[in-house]
């Protein structure tokens, strides 16, 4: 659940008693008169109020009788003025009160009041000379299938026709605030429609609940839930359920460092790092370390060991001194869209904005167009596969509140009545370098066959990069294979500039540029067909053997491995070398498995004690299951030569690296 929501919903519930009570007390006192000093005091306070509730009306017109009254007192109330003044669209008086706050505000900027009054005067410049709304761009109230008087947040698709969202429905009969929880939706022929609380074990009574996302494959459910820490605050805390069956089960807390008791962590968003194939949780949190009040940050986690890695905040080029909120993590385009109350180029409140990117390496965020982003707060954006459909959660105008107002939050949905895609493709052939294939075979005896020359290649990696020129820098957003006639495709955004690079193990890749600027969405872009010496795929039986239920690599060895495997890394200068070890049959499997993978990790070691990366090995136990000699003779006696042949280890060319990227993370 997030924090600022909740605040939201109990300062609306809270609202309506003291802004009753200060009315009175004011009201008494002659309210619009130069009051003394405690009835400014109730004023600003009254102000504040409505500020909090986001009744902006209201809200700017005791800022005024605040400023009227004191000029100098609470220049706090010129910087609230303007954020109020940003979303009524009233852009002049917005900076001319950012200018006054900077003038009067004379205290240590420890919340970077000043560089965010700044920023926000450049934003109402830019809001008053914005362009029109992208008309391409259909926005649509969902009416009450979806939304209801009080809040509806966080709208995240689980496929085509089913989305789950958080909402909180009051009881009009006591003064209990509502419990925030998570719901599903389904759309039947063609309008979205709530089908109840989510299934399962999710939601609890005892905690607001809510910012779910659902994993790539369907099987792993990610939320938040809040709850008050040990100095009576709210933090939020990021859970994870998995589903067996048809079932959601008991959640479970993510552990440290994900959460933290002293900080809030929430709204996880899910992508994936394309270099290493790991998955990447992104989050909100305000502990130290971002840029300001609350950050996105991420963390890479580890299947294998089931762990988290410290988390990382996010650059400068998502982040700001501002508050960032509601990460989306599109993995199809490797897009994050998010909000941000701190970055250039705001509406007002909160606004969309999107970076292309993984974990450390980003674009720079650009900010979604209108009628998307509006003057008020918009947020919780998240998007359909089809890149065409999605939703997001905004106060704007014509929310269903219990005020008739802009207190809460409802969910919006949107429509590209555009193509969003460009295709492109090309073709990868075989400029064959037979220099190469011979020196293979006369080296390890592998018997190559000459391939065709000119032939078209199949399984050939090729990556899709977005370059930005400014930067000089470019970022992995896309990768495939050739298919059986060698070739591939890619879509494309438009308006944008790429590499194509074909991979080849490191041995004289291909980078190819290609550009979407002014292209139609009908036309398709040929990247045409790329030449490359290609390597193939190799595997190098040498005789690495080991004593009977030893793992321990001897001189002989070390030998070898220096003088055959060794050159392999300068051959294929990106390869990954599998190091695969096997056993004779004495002994159960498990434990075979175990001494095998001990005799891998032995000669991994050795490799990388002679300078070899670590991401260029993978050491791989296979026990007894694969023998290439027989371990008893024909008459059931003993055969020690034989067993000696299956202890054995083996090299395999299995993948390779990229050289780019290699700061991702």
């Amino acid at each position: 659940m997030d924090d600022r929501n909740m605040k939201y919903g109990i300062s609306r519930f809270l609202s309506l008693s003291f802004i009753l009570l200060f009315m009175f007390i004011l009201n008494s006192g002659n309210l619009f008169a130069l009051a003394p000093d405690k009835d400014i005091k109730l004023l600003y306070r009254l102000a504040n109020l409505y500020f909090e509730t986001r009744d902006y009306e209201m809200a700017y017109q005791y800022y005024d009788s605040v400023i009227n009254a004191s000029p100098s007192k609470y220049p706090l109330a010129y910087y609230r003025k303007g954020i109020v003044c940003m979303n009524l669209k009233k852009y002049d008086i917005a900076k001319e009160s950012f200018t006054k706050f900077r003038k009067y505000y004379g205290k240590k900027d420890k919340f970077s009041y000043k560089r965010l009054s700044t920023v926000y005067s450049a934003n109402s410049d830019w809001a008053k000379n914005s362009a029109d709304t992208n008309g391409n761009i259909i926005v649509t109230h969902p009416g009450k299938g979806l939304n209801h008087p009080d809040i509806d947040f966080s709208p995240s698709p689980v496929d085509d026709k089913t989305i789950i969202y958080g909402a909180a429905y009051s009881d009009n009969n006591t003064q209990i605030n509502p419990v925030r929880q998570i719901f599903k939706a389904e759309k039947i022929d063609g309008i979205w429609n709530s089908s109840g609380l989510l299934e399962g074990n999710i939601n609890d009574p005892r905690f607001n609940t809510g910012n779910a996302v659902i994993s790539e494959d369907g099987r792993s459910l990610f939320f938040t839930r809040s709850r008050k820490n040990w100095q009576n605050e709210y933090i939020s805390e990021i859970y994870i359920s998995r589903l067996e069956g048809d079932q959601w089960q008991t959640p479970q807390k993510l552990p440290y460092p994900i959460n933290r008791e002293d900080y809030t962590a929430t709204q996880p968003a899910l992508g994936k790092n394309l270099r290493t194939g790991k998955n990447i949780l992104y989050f909100v949190s305000d502990r130290p370390g971002g840029k300001g009040g609350t950050d996105i940050w991420y963390s890479e986690y580890d299947l294998k060991n089931d762990t988290y890695k410290d988390p990382l905040a996010l650059s400068n080029k998502v982040n700001s001194f501002g508050d960032e909120c509601s990460p989306f993590y599109d993995i199809s385009t490797q897009t994050l869209y998010f909000s941000s109350s701190g970055r250039k180029n705001g509406l007002g409140g909160y606004d969309i904005y999107k970076a292309t990117g993984s974990a450390a390496k980003w674009t720079d965020a650009v900010p979604m167009p209108k009628p998307i982003n509006s003057s008020c707060d918009d947020y919780y954006f998240s998007i359909m596969k089809s890149n065409r459909e999605g939703f997001f959660s905004s106060n704007r105008t014509g929310t269903f509140t219990l005020d008739s107002g802009t207190c809460c939050d409802d969910i919006f949905s949107f429509f590209v009545n555009e193509c969003v895609k460009i295709y492109s493709r090309g073709t990868v052939r075989n400029s064959v370098n037979y220099d190469f294939y011979d020196n293979l075979n006369e080296k390890y005896h592998l018997g190559l066959e000459y391939p065709e020359n000119n032939s078209t290649i199949p399984d050939v990696p090729v990556e899709l990069y977005l370059t930005d020129e400014k930067e000089n820098d470019e970022i992995l957003i896309a990768r495939t294979t050739t298919d059986i006639n060698g070739n591939y495709n890619f879509g494309l955004e438009t308006d944008k500039y790429y590499k194509v690079l074909v991979k080849n193990y490191g041995y004289f890749e291909k980078k190819v540029p290609v550009n979407s600027v002014d292209i139609f969405c009908s036309d398709t872009i040929e990247i045409g067909t790329t030449f490359i010496s290609y390597l193939p795929k190799i595997t190098i039986q040498l005789n690495i053997y080991y004593d009977f239920d030893k793992y321990k690599l001897s001189d002989t060895a070390r030998q070898i491995i220096d003088s055959m495997v060794m050159p392999l890394f300068d051959i294929f200068p990106n390869g990954i070398v599998e190091i695969g070890s096997h056993t004779d049959n004495k002994g159960t499997d498990e434990y075979n498995i175990e001494l095998s993978q001990k005799r891998s990790e032995s000669v991994v070691s050795h490799l990388i004690s002679q300078g070899i990366s670590p991401e260029r090995l993978v050491a791989k136990g296979y026990g007894l299951r694969n023998p290439v000699a027989p371990n008893t003779n024909k008459d059931g006696s003993d055969n020690p030569e034989g067993r000696q042949l299956n202890r054995r280890t083996e090299f395999r060319i299995v993948g390779e690296i990229s050289n780019f990227n290699k700061d991702e993370l």
